[in-house]
């Protein structure tokens, strides 16, 4: 499975504006297997025009300038939209999408929408977002979470449920260490591996043991959301 376009972008961008590649390195990283990428920018946020999709290359090299901080990646769920502070229209886009990128300071937010073999970048304004947790918090609470989960399940006797096919494809930018590649890796796999689990009741028999099974699995899955956007956000200079 590939990377989420909106892991790529943040990865890659943040590569880009700390110096680890270069603007067509990034770009090639970015559209990794779609057919193309392209930018729509219809409030001129980036100095695009805003009647035509732009090139992905054109808004990278915008996109590098406007932003110098940092780039955070976003997964938000219903109720758990951090690091996103708004406005609507942008929190609405990601949460229908699943996923967004958004600048530390500049007021941008990206939503990727899959069209085909293709994905469209819309570009957003964006409140100044919160701060995602450093990666220690974020690792330190998965650490957590996982074993609390193990003890639950194990307490119900219930099986986790069906594991996903292969394995998700995190491949960060030149700058990150092994350590987040390691988090990022374990926390997409993970969050798979819920999504899997959710899709069926595993061995679950009374209602009982299928809200509990389920509020483990969901409470996983968070976690692991919140450590795989720390480790692809915080990019150390």
């Amino acid at each position: 499975m590939q990377a989420l376009p909106s892991l790529r972008l943040t990865a890659n961008l943040n590569s880009m504006i700390t110096g680890g590649q270069t603007l067509e390195q990034a770009e090639r990283a970015i559209a990794g297997f779609d057919v193309a990428h392209h930018v729509v920018d219809p409030a001129d946020l980036l100095g695009l025009d805003p009647l035509r999709a732009s090139p992905l290359d054109e808004a990278l090299a915008a996109l590098g300038t406007a932003e110098r901080e940092a780039w955070f990646l976003c997964l938000p769920a219903p109720g758990a939209l951090a690091p996103l502070r708004g406005p609507a229209a942008l929190n609405q886009a990601a949460l229908e999408h699943g996923e967004a990128v958004v600048a530390s300071t500049a007021g941008l937010g990206l939503v990727p929408i899959r069209v085909g073999a293709a994905i469209q970048w819309r570009v957003f304004e964006a409140n100044r977002p919160f701060a995602p947790d450093t990666p220690y918090e974020a690792e330190r609470l998965l650490n957590e979470t996982v074993l609390a989960a193990a003890a639950a399940l194990a307490r119900l006797d219930v099986a986790a449920g069906a594991r996903p096919g292969g394995h998700p494809d995190v491949a960060l930018a030149p700058g990150y260490s092994r350590r987040q590649l390691a988090t990022a890796e374990r926390a997409a796999r993970l969050i798979a591996v819920c999504d899997a689990a959710l899709a069926d009741q595993g061995s679950s028999v009374s209602a009982y043991e299928i809200e509990r099974r389920g509020k483990e699995l969901r409470q996983l899955r968070a976690a692991a959301r919140v450590a795989l956007c720390s480790a692809v956000s915080w990019l150390v200079k």
